[in-house]
Parts: C-alpha cells; structure tokens; sequence
C-alpha cells in the first residue's frame, strides 16, 4: 500500500512540475543538406513556414564580435527577439544595417556591447563602420521553429506537434524550394534539403 502511495505521490508531483506542455507528445524533424561545394552545406536555417505554431515568446540571444569577425556569422532568431552585440576584441568596433528597420548602435570598446530587439521579420546584414570586411546575418523568422545545419549539413528541428509542414530554407549565398513534411509523435521524420544557385 506504501509503495502505491508513492508511486502515485511521483506521478503526481512529476506533473505538476512539468506541466502539460512538457508532458505533450511531440515530434521531430532531422535532415542532411546537400550542396554543390561542400563548404556551404553548413550555416542553412531551415524553419517552419506553415504548420501547427508555437508561441514566439521573447528571448535574449549574443552576437559576438571575436578575432575580427562576427560569431555566429549567420544567427536565426524569432520577430520580437533581442540580440546582445558583444565585443571580444581589444579594439573597438561597430554595429549598423542598412535593412529592415535601420539602425547604427555607434561604436564601442571590449567588454561592452549595445542590444536591439527586432520587431519585423527579414533578412539583417551587421556590418562594422571601424572594419568594413566584417559582415554577419540576422535572420528573423516569424517563427521560433528553426535549426541551423553544421558542417556536414546535419539538422534537427525538435518539439513540433504532430501534423503537415512545409518548411523554408534561408542560405547566405543558395536557395532551395520548400520541403513538405508530416511530423509524428514520437518518430523523427527525415527529410533531405538540395542547395542550388537562387
């Protein structure tokens, strides 16, 4: 009877520090992404641009200024998202775009950084004033649903609900078409993503 009593107290407790959204049974979607050099099959952001949604939320993320270059150079986030631009460097930099909702955030010195929340969805190129052949890209989604390929071109997109997806892919220099999906709970489905010149 104490054993049942226990158990029973775990089950409980386990729920209600979870939640049901924890709780809920979720899928996933992994891929490989092809393209004509094989340097390039990383830094592709694949995301979801239809299907059942998740709630944005509001997030911090960093974009360093390291070595003289911007890391990450290719940085997803979702609309409403804040950025904290870092520097690393023991020389001052700057942080401007010329896209979207414009902005310069001035210059400053190591160990700083300046912040900017972005509220519409787009394609930003961060570019320095001090260093013009510094260049990275923020890319705001409309969505939180998204996962960056690594050098082998291998991605997961985890926590989706089960239904129909179609996904987008953004590349700094490729494009490719949208790629249909069904997600399941609890099996990954596979999906193979081709780069071709846009």
């Amino acid at each position: 009877m104490m054993a049942r009593l226990l158990t029973l107290f775990a089950l409980i407790s386990s729920t209600l520090l979870l939640g049901p959204a924890a709780l809920a049974d979720t899928g996933s979607v992994t891929g490989t992404v092809a393209a004509p050099i094989p340097k390039h099959r990383a830094g592709a952001i694949v995301y979801v641009k239809q299907g059942p949604a998740a709630p944005l939320g509001q997030k911090t993320v960093s974009l360093d200024q390291r070595g003289m270059v911007f890391l990450p150079r290719i940085l997803p986030i979702a609309k409403g998202w804040t950025v904290d631009f870092l520097n690393s460097d023991p020389v001052a930099h700057n942080v401007y775009t010329i896209d979207g909702d414009k902005y310069d955030l001035g210059t400053w010195p190591q160990g700083q950084k300046k912040t900017h929340t972005f509220a519409k969805s787009g394609v930003y190129r961060q570019l320095c004033k001090v260093h013009d052949d510094m260049i990275a890209y923020v890319v705001v989604l409309d969505t939180a649903q998204f996962a960056v390929s690594d050098k082998e071109g291998k991605f997961t997109l985890g926590g989706l609900a089960p239904g129909n997806y179609t996904l987008g892919v953004w590349h700094e220099k490729l494009g490719s078409a949208d790629i249909p999906v069904t997600v399941a709970a609890g099996a990954p489905a596979a999906v193979a993503v081709t780069l071709k010149a846009k």
